[in-house]
C-alpha cells in the first residue's frame, strides 16, 4: 500500500456517501420518488446538485489536465461546458420543469400526445447511448486515480467503482443522490480553489496572475514530447528542477507556442468549430442534467437552480484554468516523461492529484482522490437514474407493461441500473487511454445532435410535427455515433469525410435540416396552442 493516509481517506469518503445513499432509502418506493424525488429538493441543494454534476471528473481531472499538457485550448472544453448553461437557463430551464414530468420524452409527450410511442422509444435509445457513453469516463479516471493510489491494476479498479456506482443508484435513489452530488460539488469547488491559494503562495508569490505570466513562456509539454532533441535534454531532470526545464525547453524550441497559444491541440478551423458547437449545444440535451429540473417545485425554482450553477461554474473554471497552467509549470519534467513513455492516460487524468501529492503529501493526495471519486461517484449515479428512469419509465411502463404496478416499475429500473453499469464497465476498459474530458464533450455532441433540437423546436417552434421530432433525433442520433465511434477506433475518415474530435459539426446540422424538412412534409403538430402555453406559462 503506497499512500495509506490518501487510502484512508478515499474509504471513509465512500463509506460517508454510501451511508448517505443508504440513509434515503427509505425515498425510494414509489417512482415519483426513485425518479425525481417527488419534486420536493430545494432549489439552492438543486443548483448545488447540479454544480457537483458538472464538476466531475472530466471537469475537475479531464480539463485541468487537459491544461497542463497543451495549454488554454484544453479550456475549450470547460467554456463549453459553461456557456451551455446560460442558454439553457435562458431557453429550456423553465419550460422544461412546466411541462415535464419524469424524463425528456414526456416533454415531447406531453404535445404530441402518451400515443406517440415511436418518439419515446427513439428518446430512450437516446438516452441510453448518451448515459452509457457518459458513464465510460467517470470509471475511467477512477481506474487511472486507484492506479496512482494502491497501484492496483485498471481491470480491478473499474469492476469496484462500477458496482460501486450501480449500488448508489438502487440503493438511494435520486433524493440520495441530489446530496451527494450537493457534497461532492462544494467539496470539490473547495479543493480547486485551495490548490489555486496553495499553488500561488507555493511557487508564484502568492499572485495567481503570475501564473499566466509563466504561461507565455512555456512550451506545451504536448509539444515537447514530439521534439526528440528536447526530450534527450529534459530526460534526467526531475520535478524540482521544473524551472530550468522550462528554460530549456524554450531555449531548443524557440519558436514553438507557448501555453497561452491556441490551435496547439485543435490545429484546423473544423475541429475547433465542432467541439464548441457540441458543448455550446449539448447541454440542452443531456438528460442527466434535464432530469435535474423535475426534482424541484416550479419553474422558478428550476431557473434560480441553474444561476446558482452558473455563478458557481464561472468561478470553478476559472480557476481550472489557472491551476492546469500551474500543474504545467510544477510537474513539467514529469508530464513530458510520461507522455514519451506512453502513460497518456496517467499525464491526461491524473495531473492534479500528482500537484495535491506535490504540495500537501498524502493528506492533501488523499482529498483530492476522496472529491475527485465522489465526483464520478455520484456523476454516475445520476447517469445511472436518468438512464434507468427512461428505461422503465418510457419502455416498460409506457409500451411494454401499461398495467405494471408501481413496485415493479421500481424494480425493473434498478435491475436496469446494474445493467447498464456492466456494459458502461466493458466500454471504459476498451477506451482505458481517452481523455475524460475529451470522451464527455464526445457525448456532448451525440446530445447536440439528438434531443438538444427536439427540445428546443419542440418548446419555440409551431410547426414541428412528430414525425420530424422522430426523424430528426433518428438522423442526429446515428450520425453522431457513428462518427464518434470512428474517432474510437482511430479512423482518419469515414466515407471520405474526416473524422473530427467531435461528431457535431456534422450530426447537428444534419439533424436540423431533416427535421425542418419532414416538419414542412407532414401535418401533425400535437396539441401545438396548449402545450406553449403551459410551457411558458411562468
Amino acid at each position: 500500500m503506497d499512500n495509506p493516509i490518501a487510502l484512508t481517506i478515499v474509504v471513509l469518503s465512500v463509506f460517508l456517501t454510501m451511508y448517505i445513499s443508504y440513509y434515503n432509502r427509505r425515498y425510494t418506493r414509489t417512482t415519483a420518488a426513485f425518479y425525481v424525488a417527488e419534486g420536493k429538493i430545494p432549489w439552492r441543494l438543486n443548483g448545488a446538485a447540479m454544480l457537483g454534476d458538472y464538476c466531475s471528473a472530466a471537469s475537475f481531472l479531464g480539463v485541468a489536465g487537459a491544461v497542463a499538457l497543451v495549454g488554454v485550448d484544453g479550456w475549450w472544453l470547460a467554456l463549453g461546458f459553461f456557456g451551455a448553461w446560460i442558454v439553457l437557463l435562458l431557453v429550456m430551464a423553465g419550460p422544461l420543469k412546466s411541462v415535464g414530468k419524469y424524463t425528456v420524452a414526456d416533454v415531447l409527450a406531453a404535445r404530441f400526445g402518451e400515443k406517440a410511442h415511436g418518439i419515446r422509444i427513439v428518446a430512450m435509445l437516446s438516452t441510453l447511448v448518451l448515459c452509457v457513453l457518459y458513464l465510460v469516463p467517470q470509471i475511467v479516471g477512477a481506474g487511472h486515480l486507484f492506479k496512482l493510489l494502491l497501484g492496483w491494476d485498471y481491470l480491478p479498479t473499474v469492476l469496484v467503482t462500477g458496482t460501486l456506482m450501480a449500488a448508489y443508484v438502487i440503493i438511494g435513489g435520486m433524493r440520495g443522490t441530489t446530496y451527494n452530488q450537493a457534497i461532492q460539488g462544494v467539496v470539490l469547488f473547495g479543493a480547486m480553489i485551495l490548490l489555486l491559494i496553495v499553488v500561488s503562495i507555493t511557487y508564484f508569490g502568492g499572485n495567481p496572475l503570475a501564473i499566466i505570466e509563466k504561461g507565455q513562456e512555456m512550451v506545451p509539454p504536448a509539444v515537447v514530447a514530439e521534439e526528440g532533441g528536447a526530450v534527450e535534454a529534459l530526460a534526467q531532470m526531475e520535478v524540482a528542477e521544473a524551472e530550468a526545464a522550462v528554460t530549456v525547453a524554450r531555449e531548443l524550441m524557440a519558436d514553438a507556442p507557448n501555453a497561452l497559444t491556441p490551435g496547439v491541440q485543435l490545429r484546423d478551423l473544423l475541429n475547433q468549430a465542432s467541439l464548441v458547437l457540441g458543448l455550446f449545444l449539448g447541454v440542452l440535451g443531456l438528460p442527466h442534467i434535464l432530469i435535474r429540473f423535475y426534482t424541484v417545485r416550479n419553474a422558478t425554482a428550476a431557473r434560480r437552480s441553474a444561476e446558482f450553477t452558473i455563478w458557481g461554474l464561472a468561478i470553478f473554471y476559472a480557476a481550472v484554468l489557472l491551476v492546469g497552467l500551474a500543474t504545467m509549470y510544477v510537474l513539467y519534467p514529469t508530464l513530458i516523461q510520461l507522455l514519451t513513455e506512453g502513460q497518456q492516460g496517467v499525464a491526461k487524468n491524473m495531473s492534479l492529484p500528482m500537484l495535491g501529492q506535490l504540495l500537501g503529501g498524502e493528506t492533501a493526495l488523499g482529498i483530492i482522490a476522496a472529491g475527485a471519486l465522489a465526483a464520478m461517484l455520484s456523476t454516475s449515479s445520476g447517469l445511472l437514474i436518468s438512464a434507468t428512469t427512461s428505461l422503465a419509465h418510457d419502455l416498460y411502463t409506457t409500451v411494454l407493461k401499461p398495467q405494471s404496478t408501481d413496485q415493479e416499475r421500481v424494480i425493473f429500473a434498478k435491475t436496469g441500473a446494474g445493467v447498464l453499469a456492466a456494459l458502461a464497465i466493458g466500454l471504459a476498459i476498451w477506451l482505458r487511454d481517452q481523455n475524460v474530458a475529451v470522451l464527455v464533450g464526445m457525448c456532448f455532441g451525440i446530445a447536440a445532435s439528438t434531443f438538444a433540437p427536439a427540445l428546443v423546436f419542440a418548446v419555440w417552434w409551431t410547426r414541428l410535427t412528430s414525425q420530424a421530432v422522430m426523424a430528426g433525433m433518428g438522423v442526429g442520433l446515428v450520425t453522431s455515433v457513428v462518427f464518434t465511434f470512428a474517432r474510437f477506433f482511430n479512423m482518419p475518415d469515414f466515407l471520405g469525410i474526416p473524422v473530427l474530435v467531435n461528431p457535431a459539426l456534422y450530426s447537428v446540422p444534419v439533424a436540423v435540416l431533416t427535421t425542418v424538412l419532414v416538419a414542412y412534409l407532414t401535418k401533425d403538430t400535437g396539441r401545438v396552442e396548449e402545450f406553449l402555453a403551459s410551457a411558458h406559462s411562468s
